[in-house]
């Protein structure tokens, strides 16, 4: 499949379930594949909210999170806690972008195991 053929809705779906893979209620989708001005090549820009990633090490966090994204596509990850996500927003241009443009995901992981 040509992954820059992908629609933005397929795309939006594979997110949520590599969301629910990493156990991740809230996410942004930005960048230009969110827009839908992409080319063949983009990758996928994915801000990853959660309580838990205060104070983790980003280097161990981002491999244990990629090990989890199965898509050809490539992806860049911001994993960052929702408290760090407002501050950043200060001096970050893409978490700006991110917050001003993207695309707010939301899954209920208390639905876990119920069918889609």
């Amino acid at each position: 499949m040509d992954r820059g053929a992908v629609h933005r809705e397929e795309l939006i779906e594979e997110i949520r379930r590599f969301m629910r893979r990493v156990g991740v209620e809230h996410a942004v989708f930005f960048g230009s594949r969110a827009r839908g001005d992409e080319r063949p090549h983009s990758d996928l820009n994915l801000v990853l909210l959660d309580e838990r990633f205060e104070g983790e090490r980003l280097g161990r966090l981002l491999q244990e999170l990629q090990r989890e994204w199965k898509s050809d596509l490539h992806v860049g990850l911001l994993p960052c806690s929702p408290e760090q996500f407002v501050e950043m927003q200060e001096w970050n241009s893409l978490a700006r972008e991110a917050a001003q443009h993207g695309v707010r995901l939301h899954v209920d992981l208390a639905d876990e195991g119920q069918p889609e």
